[in-house]
């Protein structure tokens, strides 16, 4: 009987024994496969940290080069500005059209209604300030908001592009009571441009680069490119053009007083 006892011992303890054995085996295998799995999540981590590290970089030269811009823009901005530029320009406005004066018209009527067979006054303007490379010059006593804003496309790519914007008004405040014109001092600020009023102001010009522009009875008002019959020519003559650019600085000398 004793020996049973002994036998059953026996055998409980190998089946102990192969049970913690079994055990053993598995949590090898578990920590093996920790270890498999904790080594994956640190490469995964260490490409995670790379690739940060790699957008960093990125970001930081991306940061230079918008400083950069920004340099670029207001040296471009400054340059553009310069008499030297604008006489260079002029320079070769005038090489260009000695070459071309045989093809081109240097004078064309304008109208304030395509549909009468004529060039539209608005599509024409539109089409200089589009190629406006370094100044832009807008004499109108009234200017009204709303036909501002159909102009603001170009005039803001114009801007961004470092022109010189100066724009002539009456500025009257009664203008401005009565509906005549808007105050658009702010909006043309904010294009970096100079608002010149001159009290008496009656002419109505619209100049680009000095090489090209109309002289018409159309202020930048709906009743101007819309509504009223208005007339007038838009010309490249170099020397009507001089003579328009003495007249546009005489009334900056009088509205800058």
């Amino acid at each position: 009987m004793t020996w049973l006892i002994f036998l059953a011992l026996a055998i409980f303890s190998v089946c102990i024994i192969q049970l913690q054995e079994g055990r053993s085996r598995r949590l090898q295998e578990d920590c093996r496969q920790l270890q498999q799995n904790l080594q994956l999540w640190q490469d995964k981590l260490r490409n995670k940290e790379s690739h940060i590290d790699h957008l960093q970089r990125d970001f930081a030269q991306l940061l230079k080069w918008k400083e950069r811009a920004s340099e670029l823009e207001e040296e471009l901005k400054r340059v553009k500005q310069t008499p030297n530029y604008a006489s260079a320009q002029r320079l070769q406005f005038l090489e260009d059209y000695i070459a071309n004066s045989q093809k081109n018209p240097h004078v064309i009527f304008l109208g304030t209604f395509s549909s009468l067979g004529r060039h539209a006054f608005e599509d024409e303007l539109r089409r200089m300030l589009e190629n406006a490379k370094f100044e832009i010059v807008i004499v109108s006593p009234w200017i009204k908001r709303q036909t501002w804003n159909r102009m603001n496309g170009p005039l803001r790519k114009f801007s961004r592009g470092g022109g010189k914007l100066r724009v002539f008004m009456r500025g009257s405040e009664s203008d401005y009571s009565l509906g005549l014109s808007d105050n658009l001092q702010e909006e043309i600020s904010d294009l970096g441009g100079e608002v010149v009023l001159v009290a008496k102001l009656h002419a109505k010009i619209y100049m680009v680069d000095r090489r090209e522009a109309i002289v018409t009875s159309a202020n930048l008002t709906k009743g101007g490119t819309e509504a009223n019959y208005e007339g007038g020519i838009w010309v490249n003559d170099p020397a009507v053009l001089h003579e328009i650019c003495e007249f546009v600085e005489d009334i900056y000398q009088i509205g800058a007083r």
